[in-house]
Protein backbone atom coordinates (compact mmCIF):
# COMPACT_ATOMS: atom_id res chain seq x y z
CA UNK A 1 0.00 0.00 0.00
CA UNK A 2 1.39 3.39 -1.01
CA UNK A 3 1.19 5.31 2.27
CA UNK A 4 3.48 7.63 4.19
CA UNK A 5 4.70 4.86 6.48
CA UNK A 6 6.10 3.09 3.39
CA UNK A 7 7.78 6.14 1.84
CA UNK A 8 9.37 7.64 4.95
CA UNK A 9 12.22 5.05 5.01
CA UNK A 10 13.05 5.87 1.39
CA UNK A 11 13.02 9.57 2.26
CA UNK A 12 15.36 8.94 5.20
CA UNK A 13 17.86 7.16 2.93
CA UNK A 14 17.80 9.98 0.36
CA UNK A 15 18.28 12.56 3.10
CA UNK A 16 21.24 10.56 4.44
CA UNK A 17 22.88 10.72 1.01
CA UNK A 18 22.16 14.45 0.82
CA UNK A 19 23.45 15.00 4.36
CA UNK A 20 20.10 16.45 5.37
CA UNK A 21 17.86 15.56 8.30
CA UNK A 22 14.65 13.81 7.31
CA UNK A 23 13.18 15.11 10.59
CA UNK A 24 13.05 18.51 8.89
CA UNK A 25 11.17 17.19 5.85
CA UNK A 26 7.68 18.51 5.14
CA UNK A 27 5.14 16.33 3.33
CA UNK A 28 3.71 18.33 0.42
CA UNK A 29 1.56 15.63 -1.14
CA UNK A 30 1.02 11.88 -0.96
CA UNK A 31 -1.22 10.75 -3.81
CA UNK A 32 0.24 9.90 -7.21
CA UNK A 33 3.71 10.31 -5.67
CA UNK A 34 5.02 11.07 -2.22
CA UNK A 35 6.48 14.58 -2.38
CA UNK A 36 8.60 15.95 0.47
CA UNK A 37 10.38 19.29 0.80
CA UNK A 38 13.60 19.31 2.78
CA UNK A 39 16.31 21.94 2.76
CA UNK A 40 16.81 23.30 -0.74
CA UNK A 41 15.35 20.26 -2.55
CA UNK A 42 12.09 18.44 -3.14
CA UNK A 43 12.17 14.64 -3.01
CA UNK A 44 9.63 12.81 -5.16
CA UNK A 45 9.09 9.12 -4.39
CA UNK A 46 7.15 7.08 -6.94
CA UNK A 47 4.98 4.02 -6.21
CA UNK A 48 6.69 0.68 -6.73
CA UNK A 49 4.81 0.03 -9.99
CA UNK A 50 6.21 3.23 -11.51
CA UNK A 51 9.55 1.69 -12.45
CA UNK A 52 12.97 3.25 -12.65
CA UNK A 53 12.96 2.89 -16.45
CA UNK A 54 9.98 5.21 -16.73
CA UNK A 55 11.58 7.67 -14.33
CA UNK A 56 14.76 7.59 -16.42
CA UNK A 57 12.69 8.81 -19.37
CA UNK A 58 11.21 11.59 -17.23
CA UNK A 59 14.70 12.67 -16.16
CA UNK A 60 15.86 12.66 -19.79
CA UNK A 61 12.88 14.79 -20.89
CA UNK A 62 13.49 17.35 -18.14
CA UNK A 63 17.18 17.62 -18.96
CA UNK A 64 16.28 18.10 -22.63
CA UNK A 65 13.72 20.78 -21.75
CA UNK A 66 16.30 22.64 -19.67
CA UNK A 67 18.70 22.41 -22.62
CA UNK A 68 16.01 23.92 -24.85
CA UNK A 69 15.62 26.85 -22.48
CA UNK A 70 12.08 25.82 -21.56
CA UNK A 71 10.95 27.12 -18.15
CA UNK A 72 10.66 24.04 -15.98
CA UNK A 73 11.75 22.82 -12.55
CA UNK A 74 15.30 21.54 -12.70
CA UNK A 75 16.73 18.40 -11.16
CA UNK A 76 19.11 18.69 -8.24
CA UNK A 77 22.74 18.16 -9.22
CA UNK A 78 23.64 16.76 -5.80
CA UNK A 79 22.78 13.14 -6.61
CA UNK A 80 22.59 10.99 -9.78
CA UNK A 81 19.07 10.74 -11.20
CA UNK A 82 16.91 8.74 -10.90
CA UNK A 83 17.65 6.83 -7.73
CA UNK A 84 16.36 3.39 -6.85
CA UNK A 85 15.78 3.26 -3.11
CA UNK A 86 14.33 -0.06 -2.04
CA UNK A 87 11.38 -0.63 -4.38
CA UNK A 88 10.88 3.05 -5.17
CA UNK A 89 12.19 5.19 -8.00
CA UNK A 90 13.17 8.56 -6.54
CA UNK A 91 13.97 11.93 -8.09
CA UNK A 92 15.35 15.01 -6.36
CA UNK A 93 14.41 18.48 -7.60
CA UNK A 94 15.39 22.06 -7.03
CA UNK A 95 13.07 23.64 -4.49
CA UNK A 96 11.14 26.58 -5.91
CA UNK A 97 8.53 29.00 -4.64
CA UNK A 98 5.21 27.13 -4.20
CA UNK A 99 3.57 30.40 -5.35
CA UNK A 100 0.97 30.35 -2.60
CA UNK A 101 0.92 34.15 -2.47
CA UNK A 102 1.02 34.63 -6.26
CA UNK A 103 -0.42 31.53 -7.96
CA UNK A 104 0.49 30.93 -11.58
CA UNK A 105 -2.34 32.35 -13.67
CA UNK A 106 -4.27 30.72 -16.48
CA UNK A 107 -2.80 33.27 -18.88
CA UNK A 108 0.72 32.26 -17.81
CA UNK A 109 -0.21 28.59 -18.20
CA UNK A 110 -1.36 29.32 -21.75
CA UNK A 111 2.02 30.85 -22.57
CA UNK A 112 3.87 27.88 -21.07
CA UNK A 113 1.84 25.36 -23.09
CA UNK A 114 2.22 27.35 -26.28
CA UNK A 115 5.98 27.23 -25.85
CA UNK A 116 5.95 23.53 -24.98
CA UNK A 117 3.86 22.56 -27.99
CA UNK A 118 6.14 24.54 -30.32
CA UNK A 119 9.22 22.48 -29.37
CA UNK A 120 10.60 19.79 -31.69
CA UNK A 121 10.24 16.14 -30.73
CA UNK A 122 12.68 15.30 -27.92
CA UNK A 123 15.32 12.60 -28.54
CA UNK A 124 13.80 10.49 -25.77
CA UNK A 125 11.80 7.27 -25.95
CA UNK A 126 8.39 8.26 -24.60
CA UNK A 127 5.07 6.41 -24.43
CA UNK A 128 2.32 7.26 -26.88
CA UNK A 129 -0.78 8.62 -25.18
CA UNK A 130 -3.32 5.79 -24.84
CA UNK A 131 -6.16 7.07 -22.62
CA UNK A 132 -8.61 4.26 -23.47
CA UNK A 133 -6.24 1.53 -22.31
CA UNK A 134 -5.35 3.60 -19.26
CA UNK A 135 -9.00 3.93 -18.25
CA UNK A 136 -9.68 0.20 -18.64
CA UNK A 137 -6.64 -0.72 -16.54
CA UNK A 138 -7.54 1.74 -13.80
CA UNK A 139 -11.15 0.56 -13.61
CA UNK A 140 -10.09 -3.08 -13.31
CA UNK A 141 -7.40 -2.37 -10.69
CA UNK A 142 -9.48 -0.16 -8.41
CA UNK A 143 -10.28 -1.51 -4.94
CA UNK A 144 -13.13 0.94 -4.27
CA UNK A 145 -15.39 0.32 -7.27
CA UNK A 146 -18.34 -2.05 -7.17
CA UNK A 147 -19.22 -4.27 -10.14
CA UNK A 148 -22.02 -1.80 -10.90
CA UNK A 149 -19.58 1.10 -10.87
CA UNK A 150 -17.18 -0.71 -13.19
CA UNK A 151 -20.01 -1.54 -15.57
CA UNK A 152 -21.10 2.11 -15.66
CA UNK A 153 -17.60 3.43 -16.38
CA UNK A 154 -16.81 0.85 -19.05
CA UNK A 155 -20.15 1.40 -20.81
CA UNK A 156 -19.50 5.13 -20.71
CA UNK A 157 -16.09 4.45 -22.26
CA UNK A 158 -17.32 2.42 -25.26
CA UNK A 159 -18.62 5.26 -27.50
CA UNK A 160 -15.80 7.57 -26.42
CA UNK A 161 -13.22 4.92 -27.31
CA UNK A 162 -14.72 4.64 -30.79
CA UNK A 163 -14.59 8.40 -31.23
CA UNK A 164 -10.98 8.53 -29.96
CA UNK A 165 -9.92 6.11 -32.70
CA UNK A 166 -11.68 8.22 -35.34
CA UNK A 167 -10.59 11.68 -34.20
CA UNK A 168 -8.55 13.91 -36.47
CA UNK A 169 -6.51 16.38 -34.43
CA UNK A 170 -5.91 19.70 -36.20
CA UNK A 171 -2.96 20.70 -34.02
CA UNK A 172 -1.12 17.41 -34.52
CA UNK A 173 1.05 15.42 -32.12
CA UNK A 174 3.99 16.60 -30.04
CA UNK A 175 5.51 16.24 -26.60
CA UNK A 176 2.62 16.78 -24.18
CA UNK A 177 2.70 17.26 -20.43
CA UNK A 178 -0.67 15.38 -20.22
CA UNK A 179 -1.83 16.98 -16.95
CA UNK A 180 -1.25 20.73 -17.33
CA UNK A 181 -2.90 22.77 -14.61
CA UNK A 182 -1.92 25.63 -12.36
CA UNK A 183 -1.25 23.17 -9.51
CA UNK A 184 1.50 21.71 -11.69
CA UNK A 185 3.15 25.10 -12.15
CA UNK A 186 5.49 26.90 -9.75
CA UNK A 187 7.48 30.11 -9.69
CA UNK A 188 11.19 30.62 -9.56
CA UNK A 189 12.12 32.97 -6.76
CA UNK A 190 12.41 35.78 -9.32
CA UNK A 191 8.70 35.25 -10.13
CA UNK A 192 9.14 33.39 -13.43
CA UNK A 193 6.39 30.75 -13.90
CA UNK A 194 7.59 27.26 -14.75
CA UNK A 195 5.84 24.01 -15.63
CA UNK A 196 6.42 21.00 -13.36
CA UNK A 197 5.44 17.34 -12.95
CA UNK A 198 6.55 15.44 -16.06
CA UNK A 199 5.53 11.95 -14.89
CA UNK A 200 2.87 11.81 -17.62
CA UNK A 201 5.09 13.17 -20.41
CA UNK A 202 4.09 11.46 -23.64
CA UNK A 203 3.73 11.86 -27.35
CA UNK A 204 0.15 12.73 -28.19
CA UNK A 205 -2.25 15.26 -29.66
CA UNK A 206 -1.78 18.77 -28.37
CA UNK A 207 -5.57 18.94 -27.96
CA UNK A 208 -5.27 16.52 -25.02
CA UNK A 209 -3.38 19.11 -22.97
CA UNK A 210 -5.91 21.77 -23.95
CA UNK A 211 -8.90 19.60 -23.01
CA UNK A 212 -7.23 18.90 -19.66
CA UNK A 213 -7.03 22.63 -18.94
CA UNK A 214 -10.66 23.05 -20.00
CA UNK A 215 -11.81 20.25 -17.68
CA UNK A 216 -9.97 21.80 -14.73
CA UNK A 217 -11.62 25.14 -15.45
CA UNK A 218 -15.06 23.51 -15.61
CA UNK A 219 -14.78 21.19 -12.64
CA UNK A 220 -12.70 23.09 -10.09
CA UNK A 221 -12.98 26.53 -8.51
CA UNK A 222 -10.46 27.98 -8.79
CA UNK A 223 -9.74 28.38 -11.63
CA UNK A 224 -13.41 28.37 -12.72
CA UNK A 225 -14.99 28.47 -16.20
CA UNK A 226 -14.25 32.14 -16.91
CA UNK A 227 -10.50 31.53 -16.57
CA UNK A 228 -10.37 29.40 -19.71
CA UNK A 229 -10.71 32.47 -21.91
CA UNK A 230 -7.53 33.87 -20.32
CA UNK A 231 -5.73 30.63 -21.13
CA UNK A 232 -7.02 30.59 -24.72
CA UNK A 233 -5.95 34.19 -25.34
CA UNK A 234 -2.30 33.49 -24.55
CA UNK A 235 -2.20 30.00 -26.04
CA UNK A 236 -3.35 31.48 -29.32
CA UNK A 237 -5.99 28.98 -30.44
CA UNK A 238 -9.50 28.29 -29.18
CA UNK A 239 -9.86 24.52 -28.85
CA UNK A 240 -13.62 24.90 -28.32
CA UNK A 241 -13.93 25.69 -32.03
CA UNK A 242 -12.85 22.12 -32.87
CA UNK A 243 -15.77 19.71 -33.30
CA UNK A 244 -14.17 16.94 -31.23
CA UNK A 245 -13.67 19.16 -28.18
CA UNK A 246 -16.65 18.08 -26.05
CA UNK A 247 -16.07 14.36 -26.54
CA UNK A 248 -12.37 14.73 -25.77
CA UNK A 249 -13.29 16.53 -22.54
CA UNK A 250 -15.65 13.68 -21.63
CA UNK A 251 -12.87 11.15 -22.24
CA UNK A 252 -10.46 13.20 -20.13
CA UNK A 253 -12.99 13.44 -17.29
CA UNK A 254 -13.55 9.69 -17.41
CA UNK A 255 -9.80 9.12 -17.18
CA UNK A 256 -9.60 11.42 -14.17
CA UNK A 257 -12.38 9.49 -12.42
CA UNK A 258 -10.85 6.10 -13.24
CA UNK A 259 -7.30 7.11 -12.29
CA UNK A 260 -8.41 8.47 -8.93
CA UNK A 261 -10.51 5.35 -8.36
CA UNK A 262 -7.34 3.28 -8.81
CA UNK A 263 -5.30 5.45 -6.45
CA UNK A 264 -7.90 5.85 -3.69
CA UNK A 265 -8.11 3.57 -0.69
CA UNK A 266 -11.33 2.40 1.00
CA UNK A 267 -12.56 4.58 3.82
CA UNK A 268 -10.76 7.74 2.71
CA UNK A 269 -11.96 11.18 1.66
CA UNK A 270 -10.54 10.42 -1.78
CA UNK A 271 -12.84 7.40 -2.09
CA UNK A 272 -15.85 9.50 -1.08
CA UNK A 273 -15.02 12.09 -3.74
CA UNK A 274 -14.58 9.51 -6.50
CA UNK A 275 -17.89 7.86 -5.62
CA UNK A 276 -19.60 11.28 -5.54
CA UNK A 277 -18.40 11.88 -9.11
CA UNK A 278 -19.69 8.47 -10.19
CA UNK A 279 -23.10 9.12 -8.63
CA UNK A 280 -23.38 12.33 -10.67
CA UNK A 281 -22.36 10.41 -13.80
CA UNK A 282 -24.99 7.76 -13.12
CA UNK A 283 -27.68 10.40 -12.62
CA UNK A 284 -26.71 12.00 -15.92
CA UNK A 285 -26.61 15.45 -14.37
CA UNK A 286 -27.06 18.07 -17.05
CA UNK A 287 -25.34 20.75 -14.98
CA UNK A 288 -21.58 20.41 -14.50
CA UNK A 289 -21.02 19.19 -10.93
CA UNK A 290 -18.07 20.85 -9.23
CA UNK A 291 -15.34 18.43 -8.13
CA UNK A 292 -13.12 18.59 -5.06
CA UNK A 293 -9.38 18.51 -5.63
CA UNK A 294 -7.70 15.19 -4.82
Amino acid sequence: MFVEARTRPALAEVCRRLELSDADAVLIRHHTNAVYAVGDVVVKIAPAEFGVERMSAVVAVVRWLVGQGFPTVGLSSRLPQPLLVGEHAVTVWQRLDPANDAPVTMAELGTLLRRLHALPAPPVSLPTLEPVDSIRRSVQRSSILTARDRDLLLKRLEPLASRWREMSFPRGASLIQSDPQTRNALRRFDGTPVLADWDGAAVGPREWDLATVAVHCRRFTPPGPAAFSDFTATYGWDVTSWRGFEELCQLRELQMIATNARKSRPGTDAEAEVLRRIIALRRGDQDIVQWRIL
